[in-house]
């Protein structure tokens, strides 16, 4: 990173953010089942052969893709199938519902013409209208303002998102935007009113940056309805291992349409947190899904006693042989969770091994702390918690914070308000990760 572009991070720390992010609340409202009429893409048995010779030749045959690229509809899809495994074996197994929702806003609309949903996680697949384009330089984000159970009108917590963005060269291709929602307890209501922001953003080159601008382009709103959901498959398994001199217990397996959920418990005489596991799944010899690092794909309790990881979905699939293999861990020493910083004397209390407080910037009364952290490959991670404490027990929140990296290091930026005493304390969230020399192999169940 240039030393342009750091100085602007270093200023942009002052400013307090507008959105930060909520991936682990807790959900606090249970939602009882009830059946909905189901709704998929493939309406009836005598087209699924058809449907899953359909996923065989778009994925196998280039002329037949092209070709079907044409058509206004189904050329869309198949241009995602292409490209998420996914959206390909919710087609194959008529698990994509079409709902073809439009919502307007003035004389603009947006699509949400399909959704895939089941009790633990949600996936909208908005779409730009064809009216709507972009220049070469800009790109169009959605964000999620509101989510309410359509039901009871009642504020839905407890859940993370992940969203994605459409550029000029994807509106060409497909014009789908994905929001892919997690729910960490409880069921996801079969009824939701949502309320989404569209917004555009452009690179603008000057003579010696560039800037990006923003334009919000207005609230749009929906009311989904969605299918009856598909029953988990619930293995046990209840084996401890030990890494690392941390034992982990695994507890079962739930395998969902759009997910495989592995819980875990910790116990107490463990003398670190486990605040992370790199996973991986072998399917009769081979690599089927890996967890992702990112995001909010690992939950845990408070007490740091259990562990839920979300990786990719194998429902549809009827292995000989599967395995869950431990690849690596982030250990957080539990009399090394709270650190002291005095911003005075330029020191972190107690020392963390492989972290250094790099440099603080004063600023009226504010402070910025700049910590240098050493990582494996290019494994960035949020290192500590948003609040933070004085010495007398009072609570505040960052007034910034930022993150760059370069090479086997990664430099974490927060701005606090200057304490009187000149001193802070931190609550730290996740650690570098510690890659096994030998993966721990634990044999999953397979279905009959």
């Amino acid at each position: 990173m240039d030393n342009n572009r750091w100085n602007d991070m270093v200023q942009e720390s002052f400013k307090y953010p507008e959105e930060l992010s909520g991936t682990e609340e807790r959900f606090k409202n249970r939602i009882s089942k009830e059946k909905r009429k189901r709704r998929t893409v493939v309406g009836s048995l005598s087209v699924i052969a058809a449907s899953i010779l359909f996923i065989i030749l778009i994925n196998t045959n280039t002329t037949f893709a092209n070709a079907v690229a044409e058509l206004p509809v189904i050329g869309k899809l198949a241009e995602y199938v292409k490209l998420d495994k996914s959206l390909s074996r919710a087609i194959e197994n008529e698990y994509v519902q079409e709902v073809n929702l439009v919502s307007w806003n003035g004389s603009n609309r947006l699509l949400l013409p399909y959704v895939i949903a089941d009790e633990k996680k949600l996936i909208l697949f908005f779409q730009m209208p064809e009216e709507f384009k972009l220049k070469s330089n800009q790109w169009v984000e959605i964000f999620l303002k509101n989510m309410r159970n359509g039901e009871t009108g009642e504020k839905i917590d407890g859940y993370g998102y992940s969203s994605g963005r459409l550029s000029h060269d994807d509106e060409n291709k497909h014009g789908f935007i994905m929001q892919d929602y997690h729910f960490e307890e409880g069921k996801l209501p079969r009824s939701l009113d949502i309320v989404v922001e569209v917004k555009t953003s452009v690179i603008s080159n000057y003579e010696f940056e560039s800037r990006i601008s923003d334009e919000i382009k207005g609230l749009y709103s929906f009311h989904i309805e969605l299918n009856d959901f598909a029953e988990p498959k619930i293995y046990e398994i209840n084996e401890t291992h030990t890494v690392l001199g941390q034992k982990i217990i695994v507890e079962n397996m739930k395998v969902y349409p759009t997910g495989t959920e592995v819980n875990f418990s910790f116990p107490d005489e463990n003398s670190a947190f486990i605040k992370g596991l790199e996973l991986e799944v072998i399917q009769d010899g081979y690599k089927y899904f890996k967890g992702n690092r990112n995001g909010f794909s690992a939950t845990y309790d408070v007490e740091n006693t259990m562990m839920s990881v979300y990786i990719e979905s194998n429902y549809f699939d009827k292995p000989k042989k599967q395995e869950l293999l431990i690849n690596g861990v982030r250990l957080l020493n539990k009399d090394e969770e709270y650190i002291t910083v005095d911003i005075d004397n330029q020191t972190i209390t107690p020392n963390i091994e492989g972290t250094v407080l790099k440099q603080i910037i004063k600023k009226s009364d504010y402070a910025t702390l700049i910590f240098s952290t050493e990582r494996l490959n290019d494994d960035n991670f949020a290192m500590f918690n948003h609040d933070y404490k004085d010495t007398d027990g009072n609570t505040y929140r960052f007034d910034g914070e930022g993150m760059s990296s370069y090479n086997s290091q990664m430099e974490t930026l927060i701005t606090v308000k200057y304490p009187q005493d000149g001193k802070v304390i931190l609550r730290r969230t996740l650690t570098p990760e510690t890659l096994l020399d030998k993966p721990i192999r634990i044999n999953l169940p397979v279905s009959n």
